[in-house]
């Protein structure tokens, strides 16, 4: 089959892989795009993604393709089929729905827990890292949405980390993993990236203000709000991968 055969041989142009010269751009490039693809809905369900025929798309050989592939298999992204396939996968949006609720639940612990008892080392710097993004934004408003995903969880696991529960820690960061390709859907608007960030701020303000009730209606409100727009943008994902061609 045509993802199954050997690169085509030929002269190379690059002195080899040893180098990371070549080859990590064009896979980069490649994972990029078809990232962008898959979080759009832009592939059909059901299409099985063929080395070749993505690599005489990208304008590339097909070593980087496989490369791209790989890492979007471990992302989340695709998933192999009975064959050995890789084909999109498809968002399971009740799944989804069962882990935010779980995720609520955990949240509302760790940041009561920062508020009564949380590490003002750790307190000080969030707030840091977040004004500075905060200023950063508005002197130039150009991060990449899909970029601020780690920042937004690193600010989660940080409120985590302040309120020193080891435990509710690490299933926190287990929800945040198996979640992590659904979240991606939630900034891929820069209006989004910045309400997230006065979001944030709103939290830590009402954590260094030491109300745990306040500060928990802020995260509650901050997560509900997003998983909403999560799920409209994976309900418009679908509808585009199920559509007919």
């Amino acid at each position: 089959m045509d993802d199954e055969t050997p690169d085509h041989a030929g002269p190379r142009r690059s002195s080899g892989r040893g180098t990371g010269t070549s080859a990590p751009p064009h896979a980069e490039r490649v994972y990029e795009a078809l990232r962008d693809e898959l979080l759009r809905g832009a592939r059909p369900a059901g299409e099985r993604l063929v080395e070749q025929r993505l690599a005489e798309q990208y304008e590339t050989s097909r070593t980087p393709v496989r490369e791209a592939l790989r890492r979007l298999e471990g992302d989340g992204h695709l998933v192999r089929d009975p064959s050995g396939g890789l084909r999109p996968r498809v968002p399971d949006v009740r799944s989804m729905q069962e882990l935010y609720d779980v995720r609520l639940a955990l949240e509302d612990l760790v940041v009561r827990r920062a508020t009564t008892a949380g590490d003002p080392a750790v307190l000080a710097r969030l707030r840091g890292e977040w004004e500075a993004l905060r200023d950063e934004r508005t002197a130039d408003p150009s991060v990449p949405p899909t970029s601020f995903v780690g920042a937004d969880e690193a600010f989660h696991a940080g409120v985590a980390e302040a309120g020193g529960n080891r435990q509710a820690q690490r299933f926190l960061a287990e929800i945040t993993a198996r979640i992590h390709v659904l979240r991606v859907q939630g900034f891929t608007t820069e209006e989004r990236v910045d309400t997230t960030i006065a979001e944030h701020l709103e939290i830590l303000d009402a954590i260094d203000a030491g109300d745990p009730d306040v500060a928990a209606a802020f995260m509650r409100s901050h997560i509900q709000r997003y998983g909403r727009v999560v799920r409209q943008q994976v309900g418009e994902a679908l509808a585009r991968m199920f559509e007919a061609p």
